[in-house]
């Protein structure tokens, strides 16, 4: 359940093609599926080479992260990139003149933002000190109006967090957000919260109980809420939905007769009458659970599960201009988009986009508010991702801005999603960037991503990816037992398995590779950053003979020392929920967390190392490479060795494109690279 930690603005916006619908709607004109095929970047031939684009390029700054339209469509708010910060500027949208820029200073981010009226601005803003270390919390809130006046903190994210519920278009000067605040076991209140001055109200508008979650319908009635009752263990836990109907202030608990003990509610939001209420949810799962669709008919009183995909979780909901729930989406091999109607405008809409852009992630960030206008944002594994404002009515598209303007389509290579057998059964989904010629027997780079616990390497850009493609290698991502996306149990199976059976599923990954014909199994190195650096070194540990080379970036090399959260930002979670959490997923056995420590097993180590940090990491202190170091020169072990002024990842330009340079020259010397 994920809507009490994050900054949950209304924008739950469409995010992902759908090959689902083969029906155009008849209504929609000709001339507008023209204008839009004319804009977007259409699915290129795979022939075409990445090899003529510069380094650099593949890792600049991005000039446009999101754009968002004022509710009144005169203008539009963009984040972009500068330094090592993100910031945000509003330009007008008839010509695109720059009227002001927002900065929060050193390493500050501008990670989420909204149009609260037509000229104020609120913005999520938290220190991001890594590349990879992207949550940047503690977030807190800012409000300005457009030409910079009256900018001030709104809310301080100090002892407690929020999530917005609803921007209350009608009531100007608030919006409201449920609280949860540390000194009251974090349970959810609902406030709304002064724009001008940041004053904060309470309403007494949510259940009693522990409430962790909670949403509002499409007027800004708080009508769903999610209670959790923690146990002794995370495995105790137990979470019930409540409801109430439209003027109702009773609350009602549903008794949904759950098939598990950790059951996931994830509110979504209403219908456009406010008659019925979506949440995501495994409890009708007993095993293997996936997240499914479900509504709650508030006159019937009945839940009826609306959609459920086979191995994927769905992600999120489909919301037309007034924030009404059209249908759902999901983030399985290329994306799909489910509308529940496609003959409403913005249902007609949607589907549209769908079929213009084939082949790609379509998402609207934005509607003005009487519907008319949006802004819609384009990404495909070729596509780093590009901005268009639509306008419904005379059905005319303009593009705006590319993410990465250096980035072309058709200089870029196709990532194909894969599913992999690990060697006792379980489905692996991965996906695989490999050069334009698509030879076999070529040389593999196994790129593991970090995290583990719920992250997920989708399809999409991924420059690295891409980088190391178009200069000749096949670049296998793999989504291991622990990553997110294919429900609490897939995820939960990686718990407490560090250097087994999650580093098990990379193996069979790399087997694969090599039964397919795909890779060479003398040329493969293993590469990752924080927890995938933790599986670089463990891979070469494992199986010495697997793997020519490892690259170690921000790794984890002692358990031992990350288990007590020496020196880590990680403990910011407190005290209890602190050890609760690292009980579960790491363990608390010293002697097995030592014995899956590369720290301490360095002498079965016969590949080649390339062991790359920043010293300013407060995810995973350096100390861990230090030690690292130790070890190898203990037992006379050669490896290559990169430390840059930075935190958990380059973020850097110039830092990057040095690491990348010598980890390309790192890959050419051990492994070569295809001819």
């Amino acid at each position: 359940m994920t809507s009490d930690k994050d900054f949950a603005f209304d924008g739950h916006s469409p995010r992902l093609t759908s090959a689902l619908y083969k029906q155009f709607c008849k209504n929609i004109t000709k001339g507008l599926v023209s204008a839009m095929l004319a804009f977007s970047a259409i699915v290129l031939p795979a022939e075409a080479s990445a090899e003529q684009v510069a380094l650099r390029d593949f890792f600049e700054r991005r000039q446009f992260i999101n754009m968002k339209l004022s509710p009144d469509a005169r203008h539009i708010a963009f984040s972009y990139e500068q330094g090592n910060e993100v910031r945000l500027a509003v330009m007008t949208a008839a010509d695109r003149k720059i009227v002001n820029h927002f900065s929060f200073g050193d390493a500050m981010h501008v990670q989420e933002f909204i149009w609260a009226t037509d000229q104020r601005l609120v913005m999520a803003v938290g220190k991001v000190t890594g590349y990879l270390d992207s949550d940047g919390r503690p977030t807190n809130l800012y409000a300005s109006d457009i030409n910079g006046d009256n900018r001030r903190e709104i809310f301080e994210m100090a002892s407690s967090r929020y999530a917005l519920l609803h921007r209350l278009p009608k009531d100007p000067a608030h919006i409201l957000i449920a609280k949860y605040h540390w000194a009251d076991n974090g349970k959810g209140k609902v406030h709304r919260l002064n724009i001008e001055n940041g004053r904060l109200d309470y309403t007494a508008d949510e259940p009693s109980g522990d409430i962790r979650g909670l949403g509002a319908d499409t007027e800004g009635r708080v009508r769903i809420a999610v209670e959790t009752l923690e146990g002794k263990s995370e495995d105790d836990e137990r979470t019930f939905l409540h409801v109430r109907g439209v003027g109702e202030n009773k609350w009602t608990k549903l008794d949904l007769a759950a098939k598990r003990k950790r059951v996931a509610f994830q509110p979504v939001g209403f219908s456009a009458d406010g008659q019925r209420a979506y949440f995501l949810s495994n409890f009708d799962q007993e095993k293997q659970d996936k997240l499914g669709l479900f509504e709650y008919d508030f006159q019937s009183k009945k839940v009826d599960l609306v959609h459920r995909e086979a191995d994927v979780d769905l992600a999120g909901p489909l919301l037309g201009a007034n924030g009404e729930v059209l249908g759902v989406f999901h983030l399985g091999g290329r994306g799909e988009q489910l509308l529940m109607d496609d003959r409403v405008k913005h249902g007609q809409f949607i589907n549209m986009l769908v079929q213009a852009f084939k082949g790609q992630h379509v998402s609207v960030t934005s509607y003005s508010d009487d519907g008319n206008q949006a802004i819609v944002r384009v990404r495909s594994d070729r596509n780093p991702g590009e901005f268009y404002l639509f306008d419904l009515n005379t059905r005319k598209a303009i593009f705006l801005e590319a993410s990465l303007p250096k980035i072309k389509a058709k200089q870029m290579l196709d990532t194909e999603p894969v599913v992999i057998a690990a060697n006792d059964g379980m489905r692996l989904h991965a996906l695989m960037t490999r050069p334009a010629s698509k030879s076999k027997q070529l040389p593999l780079i196994i790129n593991v991503h970090g995290g583990p616990f719920g992250v997920t390497d989708f399809w999409g850009f991924h420059p690295e990816s891409q980088f190391f493609a178009s200069r000749g290698y096949a670049v296998l991502q793999v989504n291991y037992r622990g990553s997110g996306n294919r429900g609490s149990d897939f995820e939960r199976a990686g718990y407490r398995q560090w250097g087994t059976r999650m580093q098990q599923d990379l193996v069979d990954a790399t087997e694969w590779a090599i039964k397919e014909g795909i890779a060479d199994p003398k040329r493969i190195c293993i590469y990752g950053g924080s927890y995938g650096g933790y599986a670089a070194l463990w891979g070469v540990i494992k199986d010495p003979d697997l793997y020519r080379c490892a690259v170690g970036i921000v790794g984890v090399y002692d358990l031992v020392q990350f288990r007590k959260g020496d020196g880590s930002d990680f403990n910011r979670l407190g005290g209890d929920y602190f050890e609760r959490f690292m009980k579960a997923r790491v363990g608390e056995d010293p002697e097995a967390l030592r014995a899956a420590s590369p720290v301490h097993h360095v002498d079965k180590i016969k590949a080649e190392l390339f062991i790359i940090h920043g010293e300013k990491d407060v995810r995973v202190p350096v100390e861990h490479a230090y030690r690292l170091r130790d070890a190898l020169k203990k037992v006379n072990k050669n490896f290559e060795w990169m430390i840059k002024p930075e935190g958990h990842g380059f973020y850097d330009v110039n830092n990057r494109v040095d690491m990348y340079t010598q980890v390309l020259a790192f890959f050419e010397k051990h492994i070569g690279k295809a001819q």
